[in-house]
Order: C-alpha cells, then structure tokens, then sequence
C-alpha cells in the first residue's frame, strides 16, 4: 500500500509540473494553485470520462491538453466566459431571453436545459461519465457559439441576453465539474 501511495504521489506531482509547463507555455505566467487545479482536474476527468464497463487508457499528455475532451478544455472556457462577464461587469437578470434566436443560442439553451435530468440518471446509474460528456458537449457548444457571435459587441439588448446565457453556461459547468470533483479558474 505504501509503494501505491508513494507512486501516486509521484505521478501526481509529475501532472502538475507538466500542466505548469503547458500554462507557462500557453500564458506565460502561472501560478502552483492553478497547476495543481489542471492537473488534478486533468486526472480526474480523464478517469471519469469513461464509462465503469470500459478500461481506461490513461495518457498524461492527453489529458493535459487544451484541445478535444479533457479537463483542461472545459475549465478554459469556464475562464473564457468569466473573462467575458469580468468586462460586461453587469449582468442584467431580468434581460429578454426571447431575443435568443440564433440557431447556437437556441441550442446552448436547450442543453442547459438537459442538467438536471442527466444528473439525476448519472446518479442513480452511478455513471459519472454522464456528466464528464455532458459538461465538454457543453463547453464545445459555448466555444462554437462565442466564434459565430458577438457577446460584447451586440446592441444593448440583445448583449445582455447573450451575457445572461453565458452566465448560466458558466454556472452549469461549474456545477458539472464540481459533481467530479474538478475545480475552476476564474483566468488561465
């Protein structure tokens, strides 16, 4: 038990020097707190993401990228959106959800929309990768949506819809990722 212990101590310490290397890469600057939120997240999620009936192939690279389903990739636009709202600095709540009617917006809706019910058969499946697949479906939606439409930019009205979306897309994948156990940067 102690060898196991020891191992794991030392894989997981060679995650966070590598995610501290992909930030540094990436940002130029990190920080240890925010390593260790990748790489354990990373860890974490490229576990879980696989259904219980399957073996997991476990590669560290992979889960440490910032491209395809891996933890890094949600937690990046969880901090994309909250850079976003940081410069809205106001979200009206009470904004006309009804202007929503672009195709990706209609979309990102109904898949909020779907969180309570894939929790739910997650937890009485006992299947985690139900939200694991879920949370990056989500995050992949977001990305599409915020490259085919101005958030900022839009007029007033419409901006504060998008921005009340945004924020509730935020709020999902937070929650998501914390039923896994995986925490969130507010900036990468």
């Amino acid at each position: 038990r102690k060898g196991n212990l020891v191992l794991l101590e030392n894989f997981m310490k060679e995650a966070v020097s590598r995610a501290r290397d992909e930030l540094k890469k990436r940002y130029n600057k990190i920080d240890e707190k925010s390593a260790k939120i990748v790489a354990y997240g990373a860890v974490k999620y490229g576990i879980l993401k696989v259904s219980s009936e399957k073996n997991v192939v476990f590669e560290l690279e992979q889960a440490l990228s910032f491209e395809g389903e891996t933890s890094p990739y949600i937690q990046y636009a969880y901090a994309r959106i909250s850079s976003i709202l940081k410069k809205a600095k106001k979200i009206n709540s009470k904004a006309d959800l009804k202007l929503l009617k672009e195709k990706e917006e209609i979309e990102l809706v109904k898949l909020l929309e779907n969180f309570p019910e894939i929790t739910a058969k997650s937890t009485e499946e006992l299947k985690p990768h139900l939200i694991a697949s879920y949370v990056y479906s989500l995050a992949q939606k977001f990305n599409e949506y915020y490259h085919l439409h101005q958030i900022l930019q839009a007029d007033k009205n419409i901006r504060d819809s998008r921005i009340l979306l945004i924020s509730a897309t935020r709020q999902v994948i937070k929650n998501g990722l914390n039923l896994l156990g995986i925490g969130v940067l507010e900036k990468m």
